[in-house]
């Protein structure tokens, strides 16, 4: 997960504070098979058209977030990510818990989404200072002692069923039980063992969202899950001034190595959980980076050309079954990062965005 450093300004104050003192395809309902029964029939049905909206306030059951939804609507937009945050101390903690900025009405955010015609991915995240502070990021946690990663697992399992309350009383439709965490990936039996709990609890579809096909690829319990989810930043050209060419052919390389991995697993599909890339230059170079980590000039028409590309190469793959870009803000008018952000609001990436998501998906 790419940097949502300025959001974490207010999950930092908060956690100073508290120390001190918290579907089938998504763009339409599982139960509707009409889609199905045209996406089997023709293939050009667009499934996932998504969004992440970021965790800022306000909250996902206001108004200036309803706003927001015509927005998205107008674009196309049918499918929307919101993301519950769960706190660590540090790395090497093993207590995840909610803070005062993670305690949201999460169900009221779901159903007002649910009303506006949104399906609704449930995307869980934890979050450290040390990844303010020390550059650390969800890969660092390990747990190498088996007895401190029992401990983990435990108190992240009740995190996960929390939301799974939440996922189940809102009404969403795909819960996402995990969310980079490849030095944990390898513990199938703890992962199982939360899916089945998590199951007991919600009874609508479950995706892991892996970093990159390297997580995915050692993942072992993709079959305890309905949907593969992954995380997808792949750099499409090293080059200065790449032309809309060199991406297609970066674009393409990549979506090769996802078609190796879909035909070895034979899953239905494959949804990137999460796609971004910076307004700033060569945006399709190493476009995971965090702007306060790499700064670089800002440039608006070069993410664009990513959106454009990337977008139009990923809708035309046998295995595509949508994806959703990192990311959006509630205020449209007040969003939480830097002009070298993530978000394609205000940008000429929207405009790509939205033609993506209106043009017929042929494979």
């Amino acid at each position: 997960m790419p940097c949502i450093i300025n959001e974490i300004r207010g999950l930092f104050a908060a956690a100073v504070i508290t120390a001190m003192l918290f579907g089938c395809r998504l763009d339409t309902p599982a139960h509707d098979a009409a889609v199905t029964g045209d996406r089997e029939a023709s293939d050009h049905t667009a499934v996932y058209k998504g969004v992440t909206i970021a965790d800022n306030p306000p909250d996902y059951e206001s108004d200036a977030c309803m706003r927001l939804s015509d927005s998205l609507l107008a674009s196309g937009v049918s499918s929307v990510a919101i993301t519950p945050c769960g706190y660590l101390d540090s790395v090497n903690s093993v207590n995840v818990r909610w803070i005062q900025w993670s305690k949201r009405d999460y169900v009221a955010g779901i159903r007002r989404l649910k009303q506006r015609g949104f399906t609704v991915l449930l995307k869980p995240y934890l979050w450290s200072k040390d990844f303010w502070t020390k550059r650390k990021w969800t890969g660092d946690i390990a747990h190498s002692d088996s007895s401190r990663r029992k401990q983990f697992f435990a108190s992240y399992k009740q995190f996960m069923l929390d939301n799974a309350r939440f996922a189940q009383e809102g009404g969403a439709d795909v819960l996402c039980v995990g969310l980079e965490l490849p030095k944990l990936a390898n513990d199938e039996y703890a992962w199982r063992d939360i899916i089945a709990d998590v199951r007991r609890v919600y009874s609508g579809k479950l995706t892991y969202a892996a970093h990159g096909l390297g997580e995915a690829r050692q993942i072992k319990f993709w079959d305890a899950l309905d949907i593969v989810g992954i995380n997808a930043y792949p750099t499409l050209s090293d080059e200065e001034q790449a032309t809309e060419a060199d991406l297609e052919r970066g674009s393409k390389a990549f979506c090769s190595q996802v078609g190796e991995f879909w035909e070895e697993h034979q899953r239905p599909n494959i949804v990137f959980t999460e796609v971004g890339f910076r307004s700033v230059e060569r945006a399709w170079y190493s476009p995971w980076e965090w702007p306060e980590h790499a700064p670089r000039a800002v440039n608006l028409q070069h993410q664009a050309l990513a959106y454009r590309v990337f977008g139009r190469v990923i809708t035309r793959q046998p295995w595509f079954g949508g994806v959703y870009w990192w990311k959006v803000f509630t205020d449209e008018q007040r969003p939480d990062e830097g002009p070298d952000g993530f978000t394609p609001q205000g940008k000429p990436a929207w405009q790509e965005l939205r033609a993506m998501f209106q043009r017929p998906q042929a494979r």
